[in-house]
């Protein structure tokens, strides 16, 4: 009954523990960031959000005929097919549907995502929005570092701005905090430690058998 106790017991510390340093390494829960572009410039257009992240571009200008593009030139030479480049195409305000709801034409798109994950550093970052007739407006998204996690050690940078205009808006240098474990490591140690006190657990439940059958023999043979 002793036993039974104490296997209880570690049993209850086993899950206790591993429930608690699993809870330790949950981070930031991404969510979406909702900017909407205007005829004359962008609205919640200048989000602060955490790495991982995204931020959606939904065009709203129904007061004109024209598009939106939203754009990130990475590498600075005017076009926005890089790797880090962003290019929406163009956006407009409705896509015509048939009878069926479907897009007439499948091209068409009125909204624009990226997630800003930890490829991305920490700093803050201007986009631009460029009508078709070439007026541009700048939005700034300023991104943080996700700290319940501290996953944010080692990114590598990638540029200082979005859009073309040389002159705004460059990267804060600022250094990410860094941490010694990550959750891959720390849920890992979990595994390791309930995985030897799972050994453990076995060996006193054999050894209670094992007393258990001596016993019997005992007295079996004093009978």
């Amino acid at each position: 009954m002793a036993v039974k106790r104490i296997s209880f017991a570690v049993f209850v510390l086993i899950s206790l523990i591993g429930t608690t340093m699993i809870s330790s390494v949950q981070g930031h829960t991404a969510q979406a960031h909702m900017a909407l572009i205007k005829e004359n410039g962008l609205t919640q257009g200048n989000p602060t959000i955490i790495q991982n992240d995204s931020v959606i571009w939904a065009n709203v200008d129904n007061s004109s005929n024209l598009t939106h593009r939203i754009v990130y030139d990475h590498d600075g030479d005017g076009l926005y097919n890089g790797t880090f480049d962003w290019d929406s195409g163009e956006l407009h305000a409705y896509c015509e549907r048939d009878e069926n709801n479907s897009k007439i034409d499948s091209s068409c798109s009125t909204e624009f995502t990226v997630i800003l994950d930890l490829n991305w550093s920490i700093g803050n970052y201007t986009y631009q929005n460029i009508r078709s007739d070439n007026v541009s407006f700048n939005g700034t998204i300023q991104l943080t570092a996700d700290t319940a996690n501290h996953l944010e050690q080692n990114l590598p940078a990638i540029g200082s701005q979005f859009g073309v205009n040389n002159d705004e808006s460059e990267v804060d240098d600022s250094i990410e905090e860094e941490s010694g474990l990550t959750p891959e490591k720390m849920l890992l140690l979990v595994g390791l430690f309930t995985g030897v006190l799972s050994v453990i657990l076995l060996g006193i439940l054999m050894l209670r058998r094992s007393d258990s059958k001596t016993f019997d023999n005992i007295q079996y043979e004093s009978e």
